[in-house]
């Protein structure tokens, strides 16, 4: 008969596993997970004038921090997509404690794959090379009313509307 200590290890070692080559693959894709102060947070949803009523997407949503303030504090409807297991799986339950999963969704996919057309703000804080993959995504996809409000990088080659940055503040750009 197997000790409790070794099928703690034969389940505990596969899903650290999981969890880290899922960190890896986010990383890989789009960005590592490094997680907004809500602060910050707040700032990118201020910038973009985020209405009551308005559909959010927050691509690479790590831990959903970003869709759950812009539904709770916003008004917004708010989807994220995320690829990595283990902030999806603590986003996934932060919203479901806090009561949010009709104004909150978070998806396990990789939002290369979805369909930007039914947003009216992108939220994105993602490496500078992910940024040039989107960018062509963003210029089919993104209805015209759309904002994408950017943490930290910008859109290559395209000029921010608006541009947020206080003393020791990372900059947020706006654009339309």
């Amino acid at each position: 008969m197997a000790s409790a200590a070794f099928l703690f290890w034969l389940f505990f070692i596969p899903f650290i596993l999981l969890g880290l080559g899922t960190f890896a693959l986010g990383g890989v894709l789009a960005a590592p997970w490094v997680p907004l102060w809500k602060k910050d947070v707040r700032r990118m949803l201020e910038l973009a004038e985020v209405k009551p009523g308005e559909t959010v997407y927050d691509l690479g949503a790590g831990d959903g921090r970003i869709i759950i303030i812009a539904a709770k504090e916003f008004g917004a409807t708010a989807t994220g997509f995320e690829v990595a297991v283990l902030p999806f799986l603590w986003g996934y339950i932060k919203i479901k404690v806090l009561g949010l999963s009709k104004k909150a969704k978070l998806k396990y996919n990789n939002f290369f794959n979805q369909d930007l057309s039914q947003a009216d703000v992108i939220c994105v804080f993602l490496t500078p090379e992910a940024m040039k993959k989107l960018k062509p995504k963003f210029q089919k996809e993104k209805n015209k009313n759309c904002r994408i409000v950017s943490y930290a990088f910008k859109i290559p080659d395209w000029e921010p509307e608006k541009v947020s940055k206080g003393p020791g503040e990372t900059s947020i750009y706006l654009y339309r």
